[in-house]
């Protein structure tokens, strides 16, 4: 699937007007509720981490997979075309010249003083999924829950460096999926805290990769920047098994079972180097914009 590739901030004024249009807005932008008992209890989630997007080969639909990495199961989410390249162009670490949909959420969010505090899949019925935006507004002890498709909290929560988090009943529902990667360098997944991308040219000659084959690292955070993986790093292969392409990396990461470990060989400077993460790591927070570059 080809997917392809800011002004002041306005100065709020301190006085009565000023507070007045600042609660109007947020009263208008989040359009908010209580919707707590819709979410749940914190121990009915489960923290999940956007992995990849590709084609449902059943149905043709763009598809975001989400990875469970306590039990290793994966939970596909169909999403519009618009919505794809949104999380695409993050996931990729794309900063579009002037802010699209997503940007502008996020701008909004923080300029009304707000913060996203998290994001929660919530419910599948009639093969659609709900999902809800929680969002904490500077000054308020409650937390605001936005209805939300789950495709546009994905987006937003991947700009913000949100948790992530699916209903855990859900998980048990996942319907069945044909997953067809992107073609070429429009592939990439994210595992145990590593964006990993297609080994192009440009990334070669960029990182002195020479031709070794494997997958490049596009940013490194959580469990992986710990152990000392860093941007530009070439995976070669994950227990043994040579990884040609992000797709390859992802299915050699859920072959291992949950509290078993990941052995990763990565090369760096002309020295290959191995480190072990456990298979069910949590998700770690990769901050603002989604990515933390190590």
């Amino acid at each position: 699937m080809p997917i392809a590739g800011t002004a002041d901030a306005a100065k709020w004024s301190r006085g009565r007007a000023g507070r007045t249009l600042t609660l109007a807005c947020v009263a208008i932008f989040v359009l908010c509720f209580d919707r707590a008992a819709v979410v749940g209890q914190s121990n009915d989630t489960v923290p999940v981490e956007v992995s990849t997007i590709g084609i449902d080969g059943r149905t043709g639909t763009p598809i975001v997979v989400l990875r469970d990495p306590e039990s290793g199961g994966v939970l596909p989410v169909w999403i519009g075309p618009n919505e794809a390249q949104a999380i695409a162009l993050v996931l990729h670490g794309v900063v579009p010249p002037r802010p699209m949909t997503h940007d502008l959420m996020a701008s909004l969010v923080a300029e009304l003083r707000a913060e996203v505090e998290e994001v929660v899949v919530t419910d599948l019925r009639n093969n659609t999924y709900f999902g809800v935006v929680r969002l904490r507004v500077q000054g308020d002890r409650k937390i605001r829950d936005v209805d939300s498709r789950p495709s546009d909290a994905l987006a937003l929560a991947l700009r913000t460096g949100a948790p992530i988090r699916v209903v855990r009943r859900i998980l048990a529902m996942a319907p069945e999926f044909d997953f067809i990667a992107p073609e070429g360098p429009n592939q990439v997944v994210q595992a145990l805290g590593m964006t990993v991308v297609i080994a192009t040219p440009s990334l070669r000659k960029e990182f002195k990769l020479g031709d070794q084959r494997g997958v490049v690292v596009t940013s490194a955070f959580g469990a992986a920047r710990d152990k000392g993986v860093r941007r530009g790093d070439l995976i070669l292969d994950v227990n043994g098994k040579a990884i040609v392409d992000p797709a390859a990396f992802f299915a050699a990461v859920r072959a291992v079972p949950p509290r078993e470990q990941v052995r990763i060989t990565y090369w760096r400077s002309g020295k290959s180097q191995t480190i072990e993460i456990p298979a069910d790591v949590p998700p770690a927070k990769p901050g603002k914009g989604g990515r933390v570059v190590a």
